[in-house]
């Protein structure tokens, strides 16, 4: 009955004349008696020209004018033609506008999506734009929960899946790691998840409510991270709703975005674990602030945060300064960073430890077996950046001088060495009696001077009168958690002072030279040597007296 309706209907529409312009209008009165005549009620006939009137209008292709005074006409004869080709395609079993399956997504080709999206982003820019009051409501809704984590004033992100697959290539390729609700995160969801679809897919105020289920997921998917046995969260800020024609092919709408913005606070489980995920997985990628600000690197990786930007006004600065303010998501300080401080670690003596100010020093008062030496020697080791050619089984290395102890009994030793140091400014911290490692700042830590050795090439002291390269070679220490790499780092100093340090090297000046040389050294500011883990060059050891503390080599 619908069919021949609207078979009906078509038949006494109004026309327009292909050529020359003629047309007529039809009134709306007549065309329900025409419906009427097909034997159906007064109703079902106004019903049906009423839906009929309403989806030609929204196709545009009735005059407005005609219209307000009860009566079809068309505005031109292609308009005539999409009304004929929309309602016989209506009325006629055998017709499709699209092909069978076409909306089909299932098992397609991105080339079949990509035809879907086309034709969506064509009808719903047309709808947004053409509306009459300037506010057309959307047709998607999105709930996203977002995280930041935050570190050295950088911010985590994640590379987005369907970059490839949105209509906006220049939206953005990197998401902050998070994602959109589904309807398996709505608190105390059942068996039946289709019936949270309705709720989902609207704008209804309770679905933000499980957002932090999403949260948990996402962080999971994206960074391997588990709810409070790696993080808590906070909500930062709850965005702005905005609306964007958008959506991965050919999920593509005109769509309202409901965002809620985590702040994540990682526990040292969560950040070891995040570094080691950060080293393996190159879709997680950091963005300084200053290019959050600007919305991508120098390398041209663009952030997808426009709806973060919307909800600051579109002000890159004032988003910068917010994230300014938010504490980093995990706080790794060194409880002992005193500045002109330095613990100096000696190998093979009864005295292992000197502390103090730098040139000050003074035998550290604890007494150390030589197997907690070695631990210890292995602890600074690593916290100084010196590399293990292998480590003994059970031990894992962490950034910030973190270990990671699996073997119970030197998790013991640990953690009795960490109570021989409790009466001293310096902490050997114990997390979980799994994570271990001495709290000083790295730049505070020295070791031997019988370790290294300072090297200059003959070739250069006789062809260059400026400046010249050094090197300082480290030998390999041999640790309670294995054995470091030997290595060898550059300098340049001028050719005068390394002239003078040589012959210091050889005992060839006197008292006063020698202080002379020491002045010469602290004015080059050739304290650079501290890097590798080298107090310094030269020492007072005995009183009044200046020396060259490592060997000296000639090439």
């Amino acid at each position: 009955m619908t069919a021949q309706l609207i078979k009906t209907l078509i038949t006494n529409l109004p026309r327009y004349a292909e050529e020359e312009g003629d047309f007529y209008a039809v009134k709306r009165e007549d065309l329900i008696n025409a419906l009427c005549s097909e034997q159906v009620n007064q109703a079902v006939a106004e019903n049906t020209v009423a839906v009929c009137e309403n989806l030609l209008d929204t196709l545009a292709v009735l005059n407005t004018d005609f219209l307000q005074q009860g009566e079809w006409c068309f505005i031109s004869f292609p308009a005539q033609l999409l009304a004929l080709s929309v309602l016989t395609a209506m009325s006629d079993k055998e017709s499709r506008l699209f092909v069978n399956n076409f909306w089909n997504t299932q098992g397609i080709s991105d080339d079949k999506k990509n035809k879907q999206r086309d034709l969506m982003h064509t009808i719903e820019t047309n709808r947004v734009e053409y509306h009459t009051s300037g506010n057309a409501p959307p047709i998607r809704y999105i709930y996203v929960a977002w995280s930041i984590i935050k570190l050295n004033n950088q911010v985590l992100f994640y590379q987005r899946e369907d970059t490839h697959k949105r209509f906006d290539k220049t939206a953005g390729d990197y998401g902050l790691i998070g994602g959109r609700l589904n309807q398996r995160d709505i608190a105390n969801c059942s068996s039946n998840e289709k019936y949270h679809l309705p709720i989902v897919q609207s704008s209804h105020a309770t679905v933000k409510d499980s957002l932090p289920d999403t949260l948990k997921r996402e962080l999971n998917e994206e960074a391997g991270l588990i709810f409070e046995t790696h993080y808590n969260f906070t909500l930062w800020r709850s965005l702005k709703p905005y609306r964007q024609i958008q959506g991965a092919a050919p999920n593509h709408a005109y769509t309202e975005y409901y965002v809620n913005v985590f702040h994540i606070e990682l526990n040292l489980a969560g950040y070891i674990h995040l570094q080691s995920k950060i080293k393996s997985d190159d879709r997680l990628v950091w963005f300084s602030l200053d290019e959050l600000e600007k919305g991508e690197t120098a390398e041209g990786k663009i952030a997808y945060i426009k709806v973060l930007f919307n909800d600051f006004n579109k002000d890159g600065t004032a988003l910068k300064k917010a994230l300014m303010g938010l504490q980093n998501s995990f706080i790794s300080e060194y409880q002992f960073k005193h500045g002109k401080y330095g613990l100096t670690l000696l190998q093979n003596t009864d005295k292992p430890l000197y502390a103090g100010v730098l040139g000050k020093e003074k035998v550290l008062n604890v007494f150390l077996m030589p197997r907690q030496s070695a631990i210890l020697l292995g602890l600074a080791a690593h916290n100084r950046g010196f590399e293990f050619a292998a480590l003994i089984n059970g031990v894992l290395l962490h950034s910030d001088g973190w270990i990671e102890v699996h073997d119970v009994v030197l998790q013991r030793e640990l953690m009795a060495l960490a109570a021989v140091f409790e009466a001293t400014d310096f902490v050997i911290e114990n997390q979980q009696d799994r994570f271990f490692r001495l709290s000083v700042e790295p730049a505070l830590l020295f070791f031997d001077e019988r370790l290294f050795a300072f090297s200059v090439q003959q070739a250069d002291l006789d062809s260059r009168k400026s400046k010249i390269p050094v090197a300082i070679s480290t030998a390999a220490m041999e640790t309670a958690i294995g054995m470091t790499v030997s290595k060898t780092e550059g300098f340049v100093i001028t050719r005068r002072l390394a002239c003078d340090l040589y012959k210091l090297y050889q005992h060839s000046f006197s008292d006063d030279e020698a202080f002379a040389c020491e002045d010469n050294y602290k004015k080059a500011k050739a304290d650079g040597f501290s890097v590798v883990g080298l107090k310094s060059l030269l020492s007072r050891r005995e009183v009044g007296k200046i020396r060259f503390c490592t060997k000296f080599d000639v090439l």
